[in-house]
């Protein structure tokens, strides 16, 4: 499995992001004159597997058929973390299966965090690994929490404060709260209600012990009713924050584009 931590400059690269309830596919060529990136979201058909959806994108869409340097498989779905010094990469089934009821059929897989001496461990189901080996066989697979986490804990080197980063996409928010650099939790909530979405983030304030006027708390992504939301935490927490990806990566072509979610963004963005 891939070991993050190093820079590397993407070139013609391809990254496929797979999730339950759609596909995207993103080719990005950076070069000296413009950055070029290509995205495309692929709906799935819930009538059918995921491997059955994948092997109609992979073989109706030309994005996936094209010559690339490198290729890149982002999976969201459940993710763990375990400290470096506790992970052997033998018993990474076991510790996936630890936190999480066992599915058969899944391959567990690992990213390790140099920055912040853990590993990520998740899963993809087998058939889908198969399908995608047999077209990409040197490709890199990663949660979308690796590059995210890579990124904030480099953010969260510049000041002396706690940090709570809240990143939202559709049904889904992931915390993580750092200090220094070093990562003191990380956790993902799913909900249908903002005031769900609040009482998690100002529990989670709370247990790590957040000082309410000092420090910060960076929201990543949009949901609905969102300045109502914005406006609710302030009335608990004084920083808040909206990040902006296209300040962030200094107008990127990545960062500009709407549709990238951030974990693709920080991906694309050479972080890892």
């Amino acid at each position: 499995m891939p070991v993050t931590g190093n820079n590397y400059n993407l070139n013609k690269s391809l990254s496929i992001r797979l999730c339950t309830d759609g596909f995207s596919f993103s080719a990005y060529s950076p070069n000296e004159l413009a950055e070029k990136v290509q995205f495309i979201q692929y709906e799935v058909n819930p009538d059918v597997s995921m491997a059955a959806n994948l092997k109609e994108a992979l073989n109706s869409l030309e994005i996936a058929s094209g010559n690339y340097h490198s290729i890149q498989i982002l999976v969201d779905g459940s993710f763990c973390h375990v400290p470096f010094e506790c992970f052997e990469e033998e018993e990474k089934d076991n510790l996936f299966y630890y936190n999480f009821p066992y599915e058969k059929g899944k391959k567990v897989f690992f990213n390790i965090l140099t920055r912040c001496n853990i590993a990520v461990l998740f899963a993809l189901d087998k058939s889908v690994y198969q399908l995608l080996m047999d077209r990409y066989p040197d490709a890199h697979y990663y949660s979308v929490e690796t590059p995210i986490l890579e990124h904030l804990l480099q953010k969260s080197k510049t000041r002396e404060t706690q940090k709570l980063y809240a990143i939202f996409q559709p049904s889904k928010m992931s915390v993580f709260v750092m200090n220094a650099g070093k990562l003191s939790f990380a956790n993902y909530f799913s909900a249908s209600e903002n005031n769900d979405y609040l009482y998690f983030l100002l529990q989670v304030w709370k247990s790590q012990g957040m000082d309410q006027l000092k420090d910060e708390l960076h929201l990543i992504g949009t949901l609905s009713q969102h300045d109502t939301f914005v406006s609710e935490l302030r009335r608990y927490v004084k920083q808040v924050f909206q990040v902006n990806p296209s300040a962030e990566f200094n107008r990127s072509a990545v960062a500009q584009n709407a549709l990238l979610p951030y974990d693709l963004i920080t991906l694309l963005s050479g972080v890892l």
